[in-house]
């Protein structure tokens, strides 16, 4: 018998210039040729910046639209 050992990759947070290893994983649907969707992964970030990189995210594939639950 034996055990399988993969190597972490660590992501890191994609706030500005913070170096801090990424606590949150942030994911989108996207539509593939066959109409089928899959779930993608479009960011990371730290614990203190979640906030700020979603923002950033919706930026960037959303135009800006966002969700208003006020």
């Amino acid at each position: 018998m034996s055990i399988k050992v993969d190597k972490l990759i660590p992501w890191y947070c994609k706030h500005e210039s913070c170096c801090k290893e990424a606590n949150y994983e942030f994911t989108d649907a996207m539509e593939d040729e066959k109409g089928e969707y899959k779930t993608i992964t479009i960011g990371h970030s730290c614990g203190n910046h979640v906030v700020e990189v979603n923002d950033m995210l919706m930026e960037i594939y959303h135009k800006g639209a966002k969700d208003d639950d006020s």
